[in-house]
């Protein structure tokens, strides 16, 4: 991968890390109401699993069960294919991924390697890692205010979210969890391709491809929109 585009994928960490707003201190999670079962989804690409919407009233925490049944539902759903396309076109354009080589097999090869990538950052950082950190993996839409602020207040829950209980905490599912997948995905690769840069490079990709997915997240999907607009 070239010096411009890694400093390009650096930059969206320090904008995830250090910009945009600040996020509310206390999500609508309230610890005190009963154990409720997951919201339908309502999204064409985007699985609506692990949005709560902003309109919502206080929502009970996800158990240990429920977060692994949404990192479960995520894995097998039809939006992963749309994932692991980005995912591949982004590993062909930047270099970031291993080389199979030219040609329709080769391709072939690299969506097979960026698919289970995927399912794996799914298992480990919505999860793993929310339950051992007590961390909750939905997504928390701000859902009103500027255009801009909605935007900044997407990327930066990529590095904060909320715990079991609705406070602030570090995002560890993607902070730890796409570092523990990004690694675990040298275990199928070539050795050449093996290296700490090409996994540092991974790990910066998924996150700027998950800050995207965020965005598309806050703002609602193309089928949910139709549905508001057909309540009407």
């Amino acid at each position: 991968m070239n010096r411009k585009v890694e400093n390009i994928l650096i930059a969206v960490l320090v904008v995830l890390a250090f910009g945009g707003a600040v996020a509310p201190g206390q999500a609508p999670i309230d610890p005190n109401l009963p154990e409720a079962p997951l919201p339908e989804n309502c999204a064409i690409f985007t699985p609506g699993y692990d949005v709560v919407r902003p309109d919502e009233t206080p929502v009970p925490p996800l158990t240990d069960k429920q977060k692994f049944e949404i990192a479960i539902h995520k894995t097998f759903s039809p939006s992963i294919l749309l994932k692991s396309a980005i995912f591949t076109g982004f590993d062909r354009g930047l270099g970031t991924g291993p080389d199979y080589g030219e040609g329709w097999e080769s391709a072939g090869k690299l969506y097979g390697y960026t698919t289970a990538n995927i399912a794996s950052t799914y298992m480990i950082g919505g999860g793993v890692i929310p339950v051992l950190f007590h961390q909750d993996p939905r997504y928390f839409r701000k859902g009103s205010g500027p255009v801009k602020s909605r935007i900044l207040y997407a990327l930066r829950s990529e590095v904060i979210a909320y715990s079991d209980r609705g406070t602030l905490m570090p995002n560890y599912g993607t902070i730890i969890g796409f570092g523990m997948s990004s690694a675990l995905s040298n275990a199928y690769l070539p050795s050449d391709e093996v290296s700490f840069r090409n996994t540092m490079s991974r790990y910066a990709l998924k996150f700027a491809v998950s800050s995207g997915f965020r965005v598309w997240a806050e703002f609602g999907s193309y089928r949910c929109l139709i549905d508001r607009l057909r309540h009407r």
